[in-house]
């Protein structure tokens, strides 16, 4: 009778305990959502032309009641690249957490693994050759298209080398060799282009999202509700590919084809992103980091955590970006780097212990 007792008292505090988690988790993602919306606000804005935050919720939510000109300003001129960095911040960010958990290298992300290298290369090619190999009918998706192709060759060329040699520094060494690889070509390629094509090129070498616009904004979003869903789906078997390859076989799943379709979301997610902003790093290797410590592996929380980090932060960074020096705005591709190369080094010590 005693025994019955104790193991139900026992059974009630870890339901209370996991409840108190799950909470705790759940709060965690609500402080987040509010972050990501503080800091949307205050990049409408922020520019140029300094506005009231109260005039841009009121732009948004009753445009009536201000001028033109405030309207032009915040609805035409900012709101889609606002949204660009909300979008590509939140896909860099879940592109590189899923890349870390098929890798089980905490170092691993688009940028430190040569992926928004290839990606950028891709889309500086297409500028100049695409329009060669796609038919009329396609032209205009040239740059997604060739992007997505060499983002998706690197990610199987890094795959294919941590089969190989399991090692994780090997693997970021191997990444690193790829980024100057991409880099140096699109650099070979700058010699060959006309200076128009040429500007494009060094916008998407420094991360840019002043050209965004309402079809951009678009193409993202609905690449990211076609792949989040999937992510979700698959939840369970990359909770469980956390806890070791080992335990994740003996669940009856096929990790080979499971981090194949993961590698090949990802690298969709992250060609799309760079098409648009350009090569933006440590996004993808940042944000994960700080997600994971506020809601654990679990992939149902880890998930939506690494995309509202991500957002929140590439929004902050456009706003510094606008801010830092006065009458220039600085690459999103420098000050993410500023934030995110001391992160690095946290991360390499850490995985040197």
């Amino acid at each position: 009778m005693d025994k019955n007792i104790n193991s139900k008292k026992i059974i009630m505090e870890k339901s209370q305990n996991y409840r108190l988690v799950i909470m705790r988790k759940v709060i965690a993602l609500t402080i987040l959502l509010l972050l990501v919306l503080s800091s949307f606000i205050i990049d409408l804005s922020t520019g140029p032309a300094m506005l009231n935050i109260f005039d841009v919720i009121a732009s948004l939510t009753n445009p009536e009641s201000l001028s033109k000109k405030v309207n032009i300003i915040v609805r035409v001129i900012r709101l889609p690249i606002a949204i660009m960095a909300l979008l590509s911040g939140a896909g860099l960010a879940v592109a590189g957490m899923e890349m870390q958990t098929i890798l089980n290298n905490s170092l691993a992300s688009p940028y430190t693994l040569g992926i928004s290298a290839a990606a950028s290369f891709g889309a500086s090619l297409s500028l100049i050759f695409g329009y060669a190999f796609l038919p009329k009918s396609m032209s205009n998706y040239a740059t997604p298209i060739f992007a997505f192709a060499f983002s998706l060759i690197s990610s199987f060329f890094i795959y294919t080398i941590g089969k190989i040699k399991k090692d994780r520094g090997t693997i970021i060494l191997a990444g690193i060799a790829i980024s100057f690889m991409f880099t140096a070509l699109n650099s070979i390629l700058t010699y060959f282009v006309p200076d128009e094509i040429l500007r494009g090129i060094n916008n998407w070498s420094q991360g840019s999202i002043l050209g965004a616009s309402w079809q951009q904004d678009t193409i993202v979003f609905v690449v990211l509700v076609i792949v989040t869903p999937i992510l979700f789906r698959e939840s369970w078997k990359l909770t469980s590919l956390c806890m070791g390859e080992n335990t994740a076989t003996a669940l009856g799943i096929n990790v080979e084809k499971l981090r194949t379709k993961i590698l090949i979301l990802s690298s969709l997610i992250t060609s799309i992103a760079v098409c648009f902003a350009g090569t933006i790093g440590f996004i993808g290797l940042v944000a994960p980091y700080i997600a994971k410590s506020l809601v654990g592996e679990e992939q149902r929380f880890f998930i939506p955590a690494s995309m509202l980090t991500g957002a929140f932060m590439l929004s902050v960074s456009s706003v510094l970006s606008k801010v830092a020096i006065a009458g220039v705005q600085i690459p999103l591709g420098i000050i993410t780097s500023i934030i995110g190369i001391p992160f690095l080094l946290i991360l390499i010590l850490r995985e040197d212990r």
